[in-house]
Parts: C-alpha cells; sequence; structure tokens
C-alpha cells in the first residue's frame, strides 16, 4: 500500500513538472479561423463545387467567380487561373445592418481570434494567419490571399 502511495506521489508530482514546462498540453490550442462559410483563399474551384454541394448552397457561375446566397447573405467567390486549375483569389460576404461597425468588429476579431487595425484606406484589417487578411468596410468583410494582391469588391 506504501508503495502504490508513492508511486502515485512521484506521477503526480511529474504530471506537474511537465505541465509547468508545458502547459499548453491541457489547454485547447487555439483554433485559428480561416475560412467564409468554409470557403478559404486558395481552394480548387472542385474543392469550392464540392463544399457547395456539400452544404446545399445556393451559388451560380458568374465569368470568374461564384455568386451565392448563404443564410441570406450574398457571398461571392472571385476566381482566379485557368478552367481546370482555378482557384479561390478572395470571398467576400456582404453583411446584414443589424449591428453597430464596431460590434462587427468586435465580433470578427473574436471569431478569427485576431486583432483588428485600421488599413491606410479606412477599412478595418485582420492578419490571419501568415498570408491571409480580413478586411472590413462597414458593409462587406473579405477575405483575401495577401500574397495574391489587394482585394476589389465584385
Amino acid at each position: 500500500m506504501k508503495i502504490a502511495i508513492v508511486v502515485a506521489a512521484v506521477l503526480v508530482a511529474a504530471w506537474a513538472a511537465i505541465l509547468a514546462i508545458r502547459p499548453d498540453l491541457v489547454r485547447p490550442a487555439l483554433a485559428v479561423k480561416s475560412d467564409i462559410y468554409g470557403f478559404a483563399p486558395g481552394m480548387t474551384s472542385e474543392e469550392a463545387n464540392k463544399l457547395i454541394t456539400q452544404r446545399k448552397y445556393r451559388c451560380r457561375q458568374v465569368q470568374a467567380s461564384l455568386d451565392c446566397n448563404i443564410d441570406g447573405i450574398r457571398v461571392s467567390i472571385a476566381l482566379d487561373g485557368a478552367d481546370d486549375r482555378r482557384s479561390v483569389r478572395r470571398i467576400t460576404a456582404e453583411l446584414g445592418s443589424d449591428r453597430s461597425p464596431e460590434d462587427t468588429v468586435r465580433a470578427l476579431s473574436e471569431q478569427y481570434n485576431a486583432r483588428a487595425s485600421k488599413g491606410p484606406n479606412g477599412n478595418w484589417v485582420w492578419p490571419i494567419g501568415s498570408r491571409l487578411k480580413l478586411s472590413y468596410d462597414g458593409a462587406a468583410v473579405t477575405l483575401f490571399d495577401e500574397q495574391a494582391g489587394t482585394p476589389r469588391r465584385p
């Protein structure tokens, strides 16, 4: 019995030492959101079409983009590249006006786990990961690959 108590104490001490060195082992990793309704810059048009089918989004092809109505929100997905190798370049979702811009900025900061800053054009901007950026102009939010160029409204 005494041996079991000693072994348990050693195990508890070892676990406490490990947690002192690596506290992230018991805390869930902060998930970083990097999409809008499942669409993310860089995904192929085939992946986007598969997502549309799986989630039963109502979308239509308009030139080099997809226009979708998702839960009453207009979402535009800009595609880039040749027909068989097209990929998503940016995603723009027009938001409703049921919140103040400050509340929307706060909600987006929480949702994407990123800190907002004012861009040179007056829009709010969030860095998402190492290469994506999220932009909010007061009416719509746009997710784009920073290395692929600046966002343009569809």
